[in-house]
């Protein structure tokens, strides 16, 4: 039992009064001597034990009354399974226990272990409880049930996972879950070190249903500190033996102190290639570059790893870098007297270093159709007519999965272009247009689409003219990517058999505008060509994300080890036959290939790295929709769970009836006592 207001039981010195006022008023016998008994009247014994008895039944009764005023002004209430025999109420509660990487600091995941065992062993007999951990998603351990040793088998069995926080998915989870209770009494305890990180401020459409309690209950320091890599920049795949590009480690120190001398290390292949020492100044940032080394032909496996005791877990950070021999591609373009109309097509495609293809300019009558199938890219570059069997082999290039991209100019004949590719191409052309105001300009780009992700933070496609474009009717399959200010598609893009074609309705010249002498035009023209040409190839994954490993030549899908060395059953496919394997584990998964092995890297969430902890008035206010200063979110916090127990219980209210009851009693019986007395 626990009280409500503990400093009333001061008052349980007031049942000392009758006491005092007992020994105090207790009939004592006068000594006096007589010369003869014959003058003093007889007293039966009994009479004297039972007044005795009456003065102490009077004394208990009023020390009882006080006793139970007293207590009920201290307002009582019973906690755990006696709390639900009080009440006589059965209530469904779920557990969530966070068991993302952050928990791995310090004690943490024991204390959650060690509340969320609690809160099973205080529940009533008829309480319905449920199980479930999260991390970016969630995972239901044990649906409602009052096996308490089921329970707490599980909590034991539970280990902090390697992923990072979402507290709103939790939440989504658990009110699903909570649909499966009976009773009207539900809540939800949440058990984690709350992570500013792990709740996106901005994201306020979420809200708990009013009828779910919501308790927090926190486990996590308030000044943990932390030293991680969150990031690397690295480019995926290198097409020279020396990596002349900077490869950026970011080291962050979450802590109020600043960190010197922190040792960071770079190994390739499990060699040491650099080492480097740092100061990080408190709550900032430190960029750590590596450049100028070689590689080994196919995959190298690159480590990056700091000295830090405190929170060993985030200081290495894995990646892999792809050595690869150059890609063929064909520009095929009208032939013309004078300057090519592939110059700036050319340029920018062979300009600079870790070139990706290497470019080829034929006109159609220099082109073997028996070529083809050793490009990985053609650019049909405003050519005015394809033979029948050079535009049937192009049908089948892309089919077998080669990209294709098509400038329609000035010089394209709209109905030939119609019939020769009419099962590929993307649209219809018409005739030329020559727009109103002089120019127009490109709108309503697709910044999500591959080929303009690297426009989302810059790049104004407004600045570039256009001075002539093709009308052009988008089929079905269509997608288009950019439209001009007047509407008319573009960029549109359509898939055929296993590969992809772009049609570009204006010139990839400075003919029909003025692209080409824009910063616009070589980063364009070779994401378009990267997107078709290049497989699409990442440095590092995130745990908690799936990848794809791709098919072998033959169509055979590779074993896949993962960093602890287990072998992976799961043989979910993509549509185009890639294996998709799920990320679990930080480290290298081993892709085992019939001819070759390639490996996948799998690093923590730099996010989860920060234990910034978040405020826990604002959160619980944002997902309940209650005022951060009321006494909603206080409860939600554990502040108010006393009273609401309290309120439930009411127990204050009998024991001021039987104190009542009991002053009623002494009085009576100490009336007639004092009447009988008066009598005799």
């Amino acid at each position: 039992m626990s009280f409500l207001n503990p400093l009333f039981l001061l008052g349980l010195a007031a049942v000392a009064i009758p006491i005092i006022v007992h020994l105090v008023r207790r009939t004592r016998a006068k000594k006096i001597e007589f010369p003869s008994l014959m003058f003093v009247r007889q007293v039966p014994q009994r009479t004297i034990r039972r007044k005795r008895l009456i003065n102490l039944l009077l004394l208990i009764l009023r020390c009882l009354a006080l006793l139970c005023l007293v207590l009920a002004f201290a307002r009582p209430f019973f906690s755990g399974s006696s709390a639900a025999e009080a009440t006589g109420r059965a209530s469904a509660t779920i557990i969530m226990l966070d068991n993302s990487f952050s928990m791995r600091y310090g004690t943490r995941f024991e204390q959650a272990k060690s509340k969320a065992r609690a809160i099973v062993n205080e529940a009533g007999n008829n309480d319905q409880l449920a199980l479930a951990s999260f991390g970016q998603g969630y995972e239901v351990l044990s649906r409602f049930t009052n096996d308490k040793g089921k329970l707490n088998s599980l909590i034991d069995s539970l280990q902090p996972g390697l992923v990072a926080t979402a507290y709103t998915q939790a939440l989504r989870g658990a009110e699903e879950l909570m649909k499966e209770a009976t009773t009207k009494d539900r809540r939800i305890v949440l058990i984690s070190d709350y992570q500013a990180a792990g709740w996106n401020q901005a994201d306020t459409s979420y809200r708990l249903s009013n009828d779910i309690k919501f308790v927090t209950n926190d486990v996590g320091e308030s000044d943990a500190r932390n030293l991680a890599i969150t990031e690397v920049n690295a480019q995926p795949v290198i097409y020279q033996q020396k990596y002349a590009d900077k490869l950026a480690a970011r080291i962050a120190n979450f802590s109020d102190e600043a960190q010197d001398n922190v040792q960071v290390e770079f190994q390739l292949n499990d060699h040491t290639v650099e080492k480097r020492q740092v100061k990080i100044a408190a709550r900032e940032t430190a960029v750590v570059e590596f450049t100028d080394f070689n590689l080994n032909e196919g995959v190298n496996r690159g480590q990056i790893e700091i000295s830090d005791t405190t929170f060993p877990v985030d200081n290495r950070f894995y990646f892999t870098l792809h050595r690869e021999a150059q890609s063929q591609a064909l520009i095929v373009e009208s032939a013309n007297r004078g300057r090519s109309e592939s110059l700036f097509l050319r340029n920018a495609l062979t300009t600079g270093e870790n070139l990706p293809f290497a470019l080829t300019v034929k006109t159609p009558a220099s082109v073997n159709p028996g070529d083809l199938p050793g490009y990985k890219v053609i650019i049909l570059n405003d050519v005015d007519s394809l033979n029948p069997s050079l535009a049937d082999q192009l049908k089948s290039f892309v089919e077998k999965g080669g990209g294709l991209i098509i400038a329609a100019g000035r010089h394209v004949d709209a109905a030939g272009f119609n019939e020769s590719f009419k099962q590929i191409t993307p649209a219809t052309i018409g005739e030329p247009v020559q727009p109103k105001g002089d120019y127009v300009t490109l709108s309503d780009i697709k910044t999500d689409h591959p080929v303009f992700e690297v426009f989302r933070q810059s790049g104004r496609f407004a600045a570039a003219r256009v001075f002539g474009y093709r009308r052009a009717t988008p089929n079905e399959k269509a997608s288009v990517l950019a439209r001009f200010e007047d509407g008319t598609p573009a960029l549109l893009e359509t898939s055929f058999g296993q590969g992809k074609v772009l049609l570009f309705t204006s010139t990839l010249d400075s003919s029909w505008n003025d692209l080409p002498l824009t910063p616009l035009y070589l980063p364009l023209v070779r994401q378009m060509t990267r997107y078709l040409g290049e497989r699409d190839r990442q440095s590092w994954h995130l745990v908690g994300q799936t990848f794809t490993a791709s098919q072998a030549k033959d169509g055979a899908v590779p074993a896949v080890d993962s960093p602890s060395n287990n072998r992976i059953t799961e043989r979910n496919q993509t549509a185009s036959g890639d294996l998709i394997v799920n990320a679990r584990e930080n480290g290298f998964y081993r892709l085992r290939y019939a001819t070759a092995t390639d490996f996948a890297a799998v690093d923590l969430d730099g996010k989860e790295a920060d234990l910034t902890k978040l405020n826990l008035d604002d959160f619980v206010g944002a997902v309940t929709g209650a005022d951060p200063k009321s006494d909603t979110v206080a409860a939600a916090q554990g502040k108010l769970t006393k009273e609401e127990r309290e309120a439930k219980q009411r127990v204050w209210w009998p024991l001021l009836i039987a104190a009542l009851l009991l002053f009623v009693t002494e009085g009576v019986l100490a009336r007639r006592t004092k009447m009988a007395k008066v009598l005799g």
